[in-house]
C-alpha cells in the first residue's frame, strides 16, 4: 500500500448561501494500492470528511464536495515530509507578511500543544 496526498475541494455554504463565497481546500492522506484507487477512495469518502452542523445563529453549515484538485504520492511517511505545497502571488506582499506574522504569533501563544 502507498500513501497519497489528495487535495479535496469543498464549497462552504451557510444557511441559504447568501454570503461571500467560500471554498475550502483540504489535503488528506489516503492509503491505496495506486493513484486510481486513491482518487476513488477520496471521491467516495470526501462527503463524510466534513459533516454538516448548525452554527451559533442556527444556520446549517455544509461542505459541498466539488472534486479533487490534485493528488501526489507521498513516497515515505517520515518526520518533515512534504505533503502539500502551493505558490502564492499576493496582491500585497506587506499584507501577506503581516497575516503570516499574526498566524505565527497566534500559534506560538497557544498553550495546549502538548496536552
Amino acid at each position: 500500500m502507498k500513501w497519497f496526498a489528495v487535495n479535496c475541494i469543498y464549497q462552504v455554504i451557510c444557511g441559504e448561501g447568501k454570503h461571500t463565497p467560500q471554498f475550502n481546500e483540504q489535503t488528506r492522506l489516503i492509503q491505496a494500492e495506486g493513484i486510481r484507487q486513491a482518487l476513488s477512495k477520496a471521491n467516495l469518502n470526501a462527503v463524510h470528511f466534513n459533516p454538516s452542523f448548525n452554527n451559533c445563529q442556527g444556520d446549517k453549515v455544509i461542505w459541498k464536495f466539488l472534486g479533487v484538485g490534485g493528488i501526489s504520492e507521498v513516497a515515505e511517511l517520515t518526520d518533515g515530509v512534504e505533503v502539500s505545497s502551493r505558490i502564492v502571488e499576493p496582491k500585497s506582499v506587506t499584507k501577506y507578511l503581516e497575516k503570516l506574522a499574526h498566524r505565527n504569533q497566534s500559534l506560538t501563544n497557544q498553550n495546549d500543544f502538548d496536552n
